[in-house]
């Protein structure tokens, strides 16, 4: 079934952003917002910026799509939390859907040195993986309640994810082999992982507000990156193009960057917003989701500066974002009141 593309074209007001203590000089950071009363299928003339922003329901209403990964097939990739399912889009916004065992609850998709898709499933704490023609394998996780959520691939041809309340990161081959490994610090609520430059594995222990450091040649935990506030709660964490290790501090309200092992962390406008996933754009600039803003943000990582945020329609909760095929930003969208939908902005 094809679902038709429906357009809003926005314009920017300027507000001001901070920049928080950190290591280097305190800069102060504008942003930039767009208008919050865009509504689904309208258009809106842009003085200020030419956003084109596209939305795609899902076939399955209210199924909550959170997490997204580009495939190895040209098509974009995501979970859907309630309907137990994994969908793919087409770069022209075709939309198919693939049954998971029932109480799966996805919320981890990414896609692996071996061009499947893998997967965490918390409800039924299992890894698994699909083909790209839909084919799926899960594979159970030997704890109690492990909880496994944020999935990436690693540097030695495996995929790693964390467990949330197993308060451990995991390793799984492609055969399905699964071993665990005990974080140092208790109860540290981890709940994404990444590779970094020099290969280890870097994960967020969103309640210890630490980034954890794990060697995948020695098998051994490293010093963890202790990150300043109060509770600023990392969340997802990626490696940008240059190297450089981003994440989201949810309850902080900030993105940051992990500089010669210290934390530089950036104000969003909006501190409540609950950042939640970040990407790098093919424009240079860092793409991350507003869970509770309801609105989708960049950041220039050389400027220091962020750029006018997008607005989503009223009552869309972004979370999973990434890069697709065809170089333009693809986000997963839940809604409470309104079919869900996966959101694209064009870039060129």
């Amino acid at each position: 079934m094809i679902f038709h593309r429906s357009v809003v074209t926005v314009a920017a007001l300027v507000v001001l952003a901070g920049c928080s203590q950190g290591p280097g000089p305190n800069l102060q950071s504008p942003s930039s917002v767009l208008p919050a009363n865009a509504v689904r299928g309208a258009v809106r003339s842009s003085e200020a910026a030419n956003v084109n922003l596209h939305f795609f329901s899902t076939p399955t209403a209210f199924s909550w799509p959170d997490y997204i990964t580009k495939g190895t097939d040209g098509n974009v990739w995501f979970s859907e939390f309630y309907a137990d399912q994994i969908g793919r889009i087409t770069p022209a916004g075709v939309i198919t859907e693939f049954a998971l065992p029932p109480l799966t609850d996805i919320e981890g998709i990414t896609t692996g040195p071996d061009g499947n898709l893998w997967f965490t499933a918390p409800g039924e704490n299992k890894v698994g993986k699909m083909t790209t023609s839909g084919v799926v394998t899960t594979f159970p996780i030997n704890a109690p309640d492990p909880s496994p959520r944020g999935i990436a691939p690693g540097p030695d041809g495996n995929v790693w994810f964390v467990e949330y309340y197993g308060n451990a990161i995991g390793r799984v081959t492609p055969s399905g082999v699964i071993t665990q490994f005990t974080i140092p610090q208790p109860q540290s609520s981890p709940w994404w992982i990444t590779t970094g430059k020099d290969g280890d594995l870097y994960f967020t222990e969103s309640d210890n507000n630490v980034i954890g450091r794990f060697n995948p040649r020695t098998l051994k935990f490293g010093t963890p990156i202790s990150v300043p506030g109060s509770f600023p709660t990392p969340w997802g964490i990626m490696k940008a193009p240059d190297g450089h290790l981003w994440f989201t501090e949810r309850h902080a309200g900030d993105i940051a960057i992990v500089l010669h092992g210290r934390v530089r962390s950036f104000h969003i406008a909006d501190q409540t917003s609950y950042p939640d996933t970040l990407v790098s754009g093919p424009d240079g600039n860092l793409w991350f989701t507003e869970n509770q803003a309801g609105a989708v943000g960049r950041f220039n990582p050389t400027t220091g500066k962020f750029l006018p945020v997008i607005r989503l329609p009223s009552g869309d909760i972004p979370t999973g974002i990434t890069v697709g095929a065809d170089g333009n930003i693809w986000f997963a969208v839940a809604n409470y009141t309104q079919p869900n939908s996966i959101g694209e902005i064009v870039l060129h």
